[in-house]
């Protein structure tokens, strides 16, 4: 845990701040731990026995003074904690968004978005906490407090003091037994929240399919029931701590008893002074308070480092894409797959066998079912995926020797799924090209039969389609998706069902700015409806990762096969 904990401070950061903080915080320990028991002893035993009003008023002021210096270094604290935590989740949800967008894709296929959620929400929430907050209080404060103040029961008697201490060193070993219990429901928590995020994604994500299908009812009873789970996860913990925090102050209670019959004792023989028996119990309620404070926050420790536990361990996977390693790509004449073989599970094979060429200007077109590895082609072409047998050459080399980032850039990917970002037509072409000028971003548009529609608009090209996503319809959207590819140059264009969810009138729209797309490039079109690779130079019929047939349009529905089959249908 030590080690771990070493890891977690480095990641954190802000040497500094916590050095001063440090300072403030014993500085202020010390302060009032020391003076206020002297000031009180010289008004109890000097001041009031002697009548003395003058000593009484100035140890007073005193007494005040030290209280506001405290109060003033206290608010100090707790805003230079305040200021930590927020930039220690900052920093946190920095690095964990960014660690995403570095992974694989397989870390996507073995988690949900509720592990992705859970990470930038709950998990950084209470990371940030645990050395701003949690163990500022819990050890920093808990035990510079607990620590001055057994000095101080030392010095007044050692044998009492001694037994204190032993009664508070077993009621910590009793928590700390108890304390195994509460990470094992924490942990069971954070897998319920995380299924409980997933759940609110599905309903978000997916509201329109779940009102057609009419089982809103289901999803809510099944949310609810993850609620009713996290509900009675947290009331276990929560009567945990309860069992435990009572069980302490059972044990701690003894050590009244202790220095009472001791203390009395030592009182009626003259050993002892009734105000040093008095700052014993004082002495004692302190460490009980101070005690309490440890226990308070041990739950809190436990919720936090779980999740920096976790943090760290996403932080540290090695299953990332190394972007910039290998040659720069400067650009992509020819694409071959000679008998590529891969599969998603290790055991399942999803593409097989697979050969193909494609040189510049030529358009290929890959038909099948759903399931038939259509869209795997392109993962592994991207690499998103690499193929686990066989070899993908770009220009004659393996496509592995080439950096992934110069390989993505010389890509360009429209998917089924139109992607709107915010927040203006013009933004969302500058997302991708940023040197782009307004004139090229129009003739784009006019080539895509869309200029006139957008000029109409009462903003024109500054008109924001994120936040007014009915301006445009699901057509329209997608010449957003098209531009963006044309506003690159790329070598290669790939286009994945990208007319399957339009109507006819869209349908003849997209295919006409299809054309324009792939104009001089290697075009790969994945497609159900196969009017829009009928001039297709190649098409691959495609079953269970194979290829099944091949030719151009002519040549297939000669053949009478699965290809003629799919277009009669």
């Amino acid at each position: 845990m030590i080690n771990k904990l070493k890891e977690m401070y480095k990641i954190s950061g802000y040497n500094k701040k916590f050095i001063i903080l440090f300072i403030i915080i014993i500085g202020t320990a010390i302060l009032k731990l020391i003076s206020i028991p002297y000031i009180t002893r010289q008004i109890i035993d000097i001041s009031i026995p002697s009548g003395n009003i003058r000593s009484l008023i100035i140890w007073g002021c005193f007494y005040i003074i030290v209280l506001l210096i405290s109060c003033y270094f206290v608010l100090k604290h707790c805003n230079i904690r305040r200021i930590l935590e927020r930039l220690i989740q900052r920093d946190l949800r920095e690095k964990v968004f960014n660690k995403i967008g570095q992974v694989k894709m397989k870390f996507f296929d073995e988690n949900d978005t509720g592990v992705i959620l859970q990470f930038l929400q709950n998990d950084v929430k209470e990371a940030g906490k645990l050395f701003a907050n949690v163990i500022v209080e819990m050890y920093l404060m808990g035990l510079i407090r607990f620590s001055i103040v057994a000095i101080f029961l030392i010095f007044i008697d050692v044998k009492i003091s001694l037994i204190i201490l032993s009664i508070y060193l077993i009621g910590y070993c009793v928590t700390l037994l108890f304390n195994r219990t509460t990470i094992n429901i924490i942990n069971k928590i954070r897998k319920i929240n995380m299924e409980i995020y997933s759940k609110i994604n599905e309903g978000v994500q997916g509201f329109l399919t779940i009102k057609i299908l009419n089982i809103i009812d289901k999803k809510e009873n099944e949310l609810k029931k993850l609620l009713q789970e996290y509900s009675i996860m947290e009331n276990k913990l929560e009567k945990t701590v309860s069992e435990y925090n009572n069980i302490f102050s059972f044990i701690v209670s003894l050590c009244l008893v202790v220095i009472i019959y001791y203390g009395g004792i030592k009182v009626v023989q003259g050993f002892m002074a009734y105000v040093e028996i008095m700052l014993l119990i004082e002495y004692s309620q302190s460490l009980k308070s101070n005690f309490n404070w440890f226990i308070k926050h041990l739950t809190n420790f436990n919720k936090s480092f779980v999740a920096f536990s976790k943090i760290l361990e996403f932080l540290n996977l090695d299953n990332i894409e190394k972007l910039e390693e290998g040659n720069t790509l400067q650009g992509i004449n020819m694409i071959e797959f000679s008998e590529v073989y891969f599969s998603y599970t290790g055991y399942e094979k999803n593409i097989e066998d697979f050969s193909f060429t494609l040189k510049k200007g030529e358009k290929m077109a890959l038909v099948g079912r759903t399931g038939s590895g259509k869209t795997t082609i392109a993962n592994l072409l991207c690499r998103f995926y690499e193929p686990v047998g066989g070899k993908i050459k770009i220009n004659g080399n393996d496509y592995l020797n080439y950096s992934i980032s110069s390989l993505r850039n010389k890509i360009g990917y429209v998917m089924q799924e139109v992607c709107i970002f915010p927040n203006t037509i013009i933004d969302n072409i500058k997302y991708v090209n940023k040197d782009i000028t307004e004139d090229k971003i129009y003739n784009i548009f006019k080539k895509l039969k869309l200029h006139d529609k957008i000029i109409e608009l009462k903003d024109g090209y500054n008109t924001d389609i994120f936040n007014n996503p009915d301006i445009l319809s699901t057509g329209e959207k997608q010449m957003i998706n098209f531009a963006r590819v044309m506003a690159i140059d790329y070598d290669v264009v790939i286009l994945d069902e990208v007319t399957s969810a339009l109507s006819y009138e869209y349908e003849i729209l997209v295919s006409n700015a299809i054309k324009e797309i792939i104009k001089d490039k290697i075009s790969i079109i994945i497609a159900h409806r196969l009017s829009t690779i009928k001039d297709c130079n190649k098409i691959l019929i495609m079953k269970n990762g194979k290829i099944i047939e091949q030719g151009s349009n002519e040549e297939l529905m000669k053949k009478q096969g699965e290809y003629y089959e799919l277009v009669n249908t």
